[in-house]
């Protein structure tokens, strides 16, 4: 017996009628199009006069709206918890979808580099030294002030000197 036979592969189109059979494609698609060309801007013309400054109107709105419900909640956060917690509100959304995060820092580092290459200098050189880096200031010791010297006590900002004449 002999085994499955394999039918051989077809020869390979000829490489000037392919060009040709894709020139007049091309042209006749150019000729329809240019034919059509009035009608289907008459077309596209009655759809934007109908359409279009709707939806734009409708689209401002809504993103105007959409802005200002973000800033309010954001707001109304830090008056009720204060800053430190709107931190770690931001913090824990991170926390829960680090493509966000990665998406953010991204879009700020591009941000960034096409803000240095438009205007020639940092954005951080663009604005006053502690809007650029906003230092907070470290953690308060209560107990730091206190003198350590239990059998003369004294602070050292000068309001309690009980041990001093």
């Amino acid at each position: 017996m002999g085994s499955p036979s394999v039918p051989a592969a077809p020869p390979l189109p000829d490489p000037q009628a392919v060009a040709q059979a894709n020139a007049a494609a091309y042209r006749m698609n150019v000729d329809t199009y240019l034919e059509k060309s009035p009608e289907m801007a008459a077309m596209e013309n009655k759809l934007r006069v109908q359409y279009l400054p709707q939806q734009r109107s409708l689209e401002r709105q809504l993103s105007a709206l959409d802005q200002q419900a973000g800033v309010q909640a954001g707001l109304q956060l830090e008056q009720q918890y204060g800053p430190q917690r709107t931190l770690e509100a931001l913090r824990r959304q991170y926390q829960t979808s680090p493509q966000a995060y990665a998406l953010n820092r991204g879009l700020g580092d591009q941000m960034t580099k096409q803000f240095e290459r438009l205007y020639g200098t940092s954005p951080y050189g663009s604005v006053e030294q502690n809007v650029a880096v906003n230092r907070q200031p470290g953690p308060f010791d209560l107990y730091g002030t206190i003198s350590k010297d239990i059998k003369n006590p004294s602070m050292t900002a000068g309001t309690m000197t009980a041990g001093t004449k």
